[in-house]
């Protein structure tokens, strides 16, 4: 009986539907990431392809799997062709994890909306226990307030979400935002792009004259 579980488990399709229906929209084409993929398989990413045009290729972790994965997407581009491929077939099954997905469809049921940080408010992007797990639920146990925090004013998440921006030109990028003082989820996340900038990217972006001394 001492056991309770807050889950803020989110899924994929809905924000990355939300993320394609924006009109500023500047993305390519996208990695799928590996980690979902060996639970939820390959085709529930179908609707990128068939629906808007986008190619998306999963991939494992290795660089040499994103590497591989960046490449099967530009020989997509380069040749006219728009599909899902699997470049983590070690791992992930084209069906995805037939029992873990029967587990989760137990356990799990999904949320009308959730709040996304840079993204607003997505119907069904999240889950919450099953009423078979309900007693469990830790936002009915103790009825959790429903805290909402707003990003900062300054903070451009979301235009790095859809493309617009580059994350080392959001205004706060590396000054009042950074790994050790984030202000927008991108940065929070060591996972985050602007986090991924900011550790593994170069530090000054001025440009750099041809032949320049220095």
């Amino acid at each position: 009986e001492n056991f309770s579980v807050f889950c803020n488990h989110v899924t994929i399709v809905p924000p990355v539907r939300a993320l394609l229906d924006s009109p500023d929209l500047r993305l390519d084409a996208f990695i799928g990431p590996g980690h979902v993929s060996t639970v939820i398989g390959c085709r529930p990413y179908e609707f990128m392809p068939e629906d808007y045009g986008k190619p998306c290729v999963v991939a494992g972790f290795e660089p040499l799997d994103l590497l591989q994965s960046i490449l099967m997407l530009m020989r997509q581009l380069d040749d006219g062709r728009c599909e899902v491929e699997n470049q983590y077939g070690r791992v992930v099954l084209w069906e995805g994890n037939l029992q873990a997905l029967k587990s989760m469809a137990e356990v799990f049921e999904l949320r009308p909306y959730f709040e996304w940080r840079g993204l607003g408010f997505i119907a069904q992007s999240a889950l919450k226990l099953s009423e078979a797990y309900a007693d469990f639920d830790a936002e009915l146990r103790y009825s959790t307030p429903g805290v909402r925090v707003a990003d900062p004013k300054a903070c451009q998440c979301g235009e790095v979400l859809k493309g617009v921006l580059k994350p080392h030109e959001c205004k706060v990028f590396g000054t009042a935002c950074t790994p050790e003082r984030p202000l927008g989820a991108l940065m929070v996340s060591s996972e985050g792009a602007c986090a991924a900038y900011y550790n593994f990217g170069r530090k000054s972006y001025e440009k750099v004259e041809i032949g320049s001394k220095g």
